[in-house]
């Protein structure tokens, strides 16, 4: 028999107007399509990953981007029900981090006849499920109180300060209806001309220590620090970043080195308030096509930490750490939070690698970055 799925869509991710042929494709690839739900119907309900389940279906089908697969794995996250991803939006970083092709015809043969591969998301608290559209008009805080003992799970990111003002511009449906392609150019566009900077503190949990050598061979993950060890950050910073996925920026696919899906770790990186001339040189600095190494120290530079030994990027104004969790507060809480692009939660905030993995189908000739 067929596998039965649900597709979930969402008609302002990038190539929505590809939904038609996308389910055919499905069809073709032997798999029933039991029903295509738009995202919005399931803001503010319960997780309906096991009432899916019940139903007899086999995977739960994000059609869009990666808000929209975000917006998905808050429903299956505990239920263990697989997803599909037919990639449908922007830039599909969270599609193209497990190798599943942008061609639809492709990803629907993945979803058909891949294999299944447990990967790590993180979890946030407090945040909300519904979805957020934002506005370039407003200055302030816009979500009303986010209930405390709320919580969201997240694939690729979450984010505090300018990307939230992106995140605002880009998923404001007008814009998007104005801008059609060029809303992510715009959006950061009108982002640079208005930088706010905050003062903000992280405290770590978990922390990974790269700068010990004396492990095994072959040991799994780096020694942590024990839960008893209190580490601060605290700076006056443009943006923090807490990041699972390690690809960005669509087709180009940045990459942070030494990322991955699997190592039970999140990458939390922070860029202190700077000039724009060295900001756009240490972003380019740190970010590479993916499978690169780190960017080499210049001629007579010594690797410096400007905040501790767990310190990965040594470059001036980022800090680049990986930790279990982190604790983020600012000077100006409440302060809006972005998840997989889409502003769903506030400051001060608690993040950590969910206990349960997700299960996602991959193409069978992949493994994940």
């Amino acid at each position: 028999m067929p596998q039965r799925v649900i597709v979930i869509r969402s008609p302002h991710s990038g190539r929505s107007s590809k939904l038609p042929e996308a389910l055919k494709h499905l069809e073709q690839a032997g798999l029933e399509v039991v029903d295509s739900i738009s995202i919005a119907k399931l803001d503010n309900l319960p997780a309906q990953g096991t009432p899916w389940k019940e139903r007899g279906v086999a995977v739960a089908i994000a059609a869009g981007g990666d808000g929209l697969v975000g917006g998905v794995i808050m429903h299956i996250a505990e239920s263990g029900l697989p997803l599909g991803i037919l990639p449908l939006g922007t830039s599909n970083d969270i599609a193209r981090a497990l190798h599943i092709p942008q061609d639809i015809h492709e990803a629907a043969q993945v979803i058909a006849q891949g294999k299944e591969q447990e990967v790590d998301i993180g979890v946030a608290q407090p945040a909300e499920q519904a979805s957020h559209s934002g506005t370039s008009s407003q200055s302030g805080p816009v979500l009303a109180r986010v209930d405390p003992q709320t919580q969201i799970f997240f694939a690729h990111a979450l984010t505090v300060g300018v990307n939230v003002q992106f995140a605002r511009i880009a998923t404001n449906v007008a814009t998007r209806k104005r801008f059609g392609r060029m809303t992510y150019p715009y959006a950061a566009v009108k982002t640079a001309a208005s930088r706010d900077a905050l003062d903000i503190q992280l405290e770590f949990e978990g922390l990974a220590m790269p700068e010990a050598t004396d492990s095994p061979q072959g040991a799994a993950s780096p020694p942590l620090t024990t839960p008893e060890t209190h580490t601060l950050l605290r700076c006056r910073a443009l943006q923090v970043a807490v990041i699972n996925t390690p690809i960005f920026g669509g087709q180009r696919e940045f990459a942070i080195a030494g990322s991955s899906f699997e190592d039970r770790l999140l990458d939390i990186v922070v860029l202190e308030h700077m000039d724009m001339g060295a900001l756009g040189k240490n972003i380019a600095r740190f970010f590479g096509p993916k499978g690169h190494a780190q960017a080499p120290l210049a001629q007579g530079e010594t690797r410096t930490y400007t905040h501790h030994p767990a310190e990965l990027s040594g470059i001036p104004g980022m800090h680049h750490v990986q930790a279990r969790g982190v604790t983020i507060t600012t000077s100006a809480d409440p302060r809006e939070v972005t998840f997989d692009g889409e502003v769903r939660g506030q400051t001060p905030m608690y993040v950590h690698v969910a206990d349960k993995r997700l299960r996602v189908r991959i193409p069978d000739q992949a493994g994940t970055v």
